[in-house]
């Protein structure tokens, strides 16, 4: 029986290590969990409505062109040399960012 604990205790701790993500560090401000569930919700509606922009070059041709609206920004993107010009667009054109710890759903 003591063998079933030890065994349950270290898929918890693997569990745990699974959560853990690499964030960039530039991944500021980064959403919590209970605003990263209400993101998602609002991506989910927004692609329904077919008014997602995916993808580094589709985001940036957006702003370009003066769209408006919400810019979510994946913070374990590898390298971060793809994205580290994104946040700063986004100020310039005055629209709000946001970090999530990762582009995968996981709550």
């Amino acid at each position: 029986m003591g063998s079933d604990s030890e065994a349950e205790k270290s898929q918890k701790q693997e569990k745990e290590r699974k959560k853990v993500i690499a964030l960039a560090p530039i991944a500021k401000p980064l959403a919590g969990k209970k605003l990263c569930k209400r993101t998602l919700k609002l991506v989910r509606k927004a692609a329904e409505q077919k008014c997602v922009k995916r993808g580094v070059k589709e985001v940036v041709k957006s702003i370009r062109r003066g769209n408006k609206g919400l810019c979510v920004i994946a913070g374990n993107i590898s390298p971060i040399d793809v994205i580290t010009h994104v946040p700063i667009l986004c100020e310039e054109s005055e629209i709000p960012y946001i970090y999530v710890p990762s582009k995968e759903v996981s709550f």
